[in-house]
């Protein structure tokens, strides 16, 4: 009779549960640093392509308006180089994370804020991925 309640037992002991959630524990604290670098890499490359495009906004202004390589602009003056309605153009001048560029003279490169290089530097590794950016 004892056997045949065994028969009709069914799910998992306390055990194997634990066994299972221990798996997924350790699976999930290998995965999640991966995570985090990706997305880390992913906005230092969005970032880097924001320079390119605000160092081609400057090109522009500095050839169509004439203007000679000591001339800094604001970048308001950059504003009609810029796809209207990106957020590059809505977000005033600033970068993914919110740190403003350096514009600096038309003949000198665009510079991405220290406070984005320090906060992407683990992804990055360091200031050849930001080449003349940097």
């Amino acid at each position: 009779m004892a056997e045949n309640l065994r028969l009709f037992r069914q799910g998992f002991t306390l055990v194997e549960i634990m066994i299972v959630v221990a798996i997924i524990g350790l699976l999930a604290s290998v995965a999640v640093p991966s995570f985090i670098r990706a997305r880390m890499k992913s906005q230092a490359t969005t970032i880097l392509n924001e320079c390119r495009q605000m160092d081609g906004a400057k090109d522009q202004y500095a050839l169509e308006t004439n203007k000679s390589g000591s001339n800094t602009p604001a970048f308001e003056d950059l504003t009609p180089w810029l796809k209207a309605g990106s957020r590059l153009a809505n977000n005033g001048g600033a970068d993914t994370l919110g740190n403003s560029f350096t514009l600096g003279a038309i003949s000198a490169r665009l510079r991405v804020a220290s406070a984005t290089k320090d906060t992407l530097s683990e992804s990055t590794g360091g200031d050849t991925f930001w080449g003349a950016y940097s």
